[in-house]
């Protein structure tokens, strides 16, 4: 009997998906954006460090660093992420299509434009405007859904909305003296927001990838939230070192204890749940260095470089990386190169707080040795995920 050639049977879920699909979900081209971004504004805050060279309009060039940090990156990565989970929660269906580019446009704008001569007034308005419509848009959606449980993030929108305008309003020259404190209120808002979400995933995504259940305090987890607008609130009203010192401990304590409730040993055998534990770690790390800080007199800036790189980028890095998997219809496994992207941005964090902890003098080589791990972790980042992101999903559903 002639030999039998089996035939080979196609998946039916192609490799590469034809056709695009830049805007038929939140996360598709805020992830995109976000990651292109962090690479541009790392690549000029560095050159302009290391140069002196700035083309001054509106901000300066350490200004203009923290405010796109905030205001830029890690805003365009929140949108991404709330208008997708805000669609999973609900039911009810997120901008896509043409309203989700209008609304990346409002973010967009003034991103290209900040370097561009015009009316200071006139950019401070077009920056003002993508918060506030991103928070109405969530807020009715959760409205329609009923869901008041998740009212405090449109509210915490509007709270980075309105710190963003104590930055314009000192800048423009109507109020003195904003700045600082706002920029400090915008990273405390921006950690809260991101630690929100993370107490929303992270314990499931351990619990599902270990096997094991996680454990909860209800107190704890009551109180997560509060704490850290509390911090917030304490740290912006009273004058006085030590009480906001014994706050940042009680809220470092607290979050420790939540983290301690989540671990379980197997997640240090998975890149995409250590990268969020340790992001999240940096929390609490970061309130340490707060209170050493007003305590000991020395600079906050550890603390809050901890927080904007150890917890928000660190954070959102491996948040982006998994979500843009799960709701591609991908399995979530760590793409290659991505170990490597999260180790970049664990040097990244630890470079940039503690080499000038120990020396003053290393504030400049820690600044060039993070930026440029931070800077390589998005394109190895941006290498996997582009096309990713830009083409339809793999099973064929919407999103």
């Amino acid at each position: 009997m002639a030999d039998t050639e089996i035939p080979i049977v196609k998946s039916v879920i192609p490799d590469q998906p034809k056709g695009w699909a830049p805007f038929a979900l939140g996360f598709r081209p805020f992830f995109l954006l976000a990651g292109w971004f962090a690479i541009l504004f790392m690549a000029t805050s560095l050159g302009g460090f290391v140069t002196g060279i700035w083309h001054y309009n509106y901000f300066d060039l350490s200004l203009w660093h923290a405010h796109e940090m905030l205001f830029g990156f890690a805003v365009a990565v929140v949108a991404g992420f709330l208008l997708t989970a805000v669609r999973n929660w609900t039911g009810i269906a997120t901008p896509s299509g043409w309203p989700l580019a209008l609304l990346v446009l409002l973010w967009l704008i003034p991103r290209l434009v900040s370097a561009i001569p015009m009316a200071a007034e006139l950019f401070a308005l077009l920056d003002l405007l993508f918060l506030p419509v991103l928070a109405v848009v969530i807020f009715l959606n959760l409205k329609k859904a009923k869901q008041s449980r998740n009212y405090p993030l449109p509210a915490l929108l509007l709270l980075l909305a309105a710190s963003n305008a104590g930055i314009h309003l000192d800048q423009l020259g109507v109020f003195e003296g904003l700045i600082t404190p706002m920029l400090h209120l915008a990273v405390l808002i921006t950690v809260a927001i991101v630690v929100l979400i993370a107490g929303r995933v992270l314990p499931f995504f351990i619990g599902k990838t270990t096997g094991g259940q996680t454990g909860s305090i209800r107190m704890v987890e009551t109180l997560a939230l509060p704490s850290l607008l509390a911090f917030a609130a304490i740290n912006l009203l009273l004058p006085f070192p030590l009480p906001v010192a014994i706050a940042a401990i009680a809220v470092a304590l607290l979050h420790g204890l939540r983290m301690q409730r989540w671990y379980r040993a197997g997640i240090w055998q998975e890149p995409m749940l250590w990268v969020l534990y340790l992001g999240y770690g940096w929390l609490v790390a970061g309130f340490l260095l707060y209170a050493a800080a007003l305590i000991l007199d020395i600079s906050l800036g550890h603390a809050l470089h901890g927080w904007t790189i150890g917890t928000v980028s660190m954070l959102t890095l491996g948040m982006m990386a998994r979500v843009a998997l799960g709701h591609s219809g991908r399995p979530i496994r760590v793409l290659p190169g991505m170990r490597l992207a999260f180790g970049l941005m664990v040097v990244a964090a630890a470079v940039r707080v503690l080499l000038p902890m120990f020396n003053g003098q290393w504030l400049e080589i820690a600044v060039l040795i993070s930026g440029s791990c931070w800077t390589a972790a998005f394109l190895i980042f941006v290498m996997r995920y582009s096309m990713l992101l830009l083409r339809p999903r793999l099973d064929g559903k919407e999103g």
